[in-house]
């Protein structure tokens, strides 16, 4: 049972960030919010590409030779995609609604330990991941309050 809500959390909760986070707003601020992902989200995964190349993190089913509960691609697993992607959603929400925001947050760490969990990420993936997503919406709205 343990399995399977890791497997769902790691693969498909990611939506309840999306959904929730966005229809809760209203309408000038969903406006401020597309504005402040777009921004974030660009700055993020250049952020991501750039990181790849400096440090290279085996899978830890490669690394301690177990098989992983879910199939994925085994290629260099920092920062954590899913990591960055939740936390990115759950900070952009912070900016314009702190408690859906937090609530969101909390929803992207059980995404992220999931990961861990299945064997998919080591747990320093997921902190890289989570960090970049703050430091990119920091820097995001500071962009968009310039302009």
């Amino acid at each position: 049972m343990l399995d399977f809500l890791a497997i769902i959390s790691a693969e498909y909760l990611f939506l309840v960030p999306l959904f929730v986070g966005f229809f809760l707003q209203s309408r000038p601020e969903q406006k401020k919010m597309i504005i402040l992902s777009a921004i974030a989200l660009s700055i993020s995964i250049l952020s991501m590409f750039i990181l790849q190349f400096i440090y290279y993190n085996s899978r830890p089913s490669l690394v301690i030779d177990f098989k992983p509960l879910v199939s994925h691609i085994f290629k260099n697993g920092f920062p954590s995609t899913h990591a960055t992607m939740t936390a990115l959603i759950a900070s952009v929400i912070y900016v314009f609604n702190r408690k859906i925001g937090l609530f969101l947050f909390f929803i992207s760490i059980l995404i992220s330990l999931s990961r861990v969990y299945l064997g998919l990420h080591h747990f320093v993936d997921i902190i890289a991941g989570i960090l970049l997503a703050i430091i990119m919406t920091i820097i995001g709205k500071t962009i968009m309050n310039k302009y």
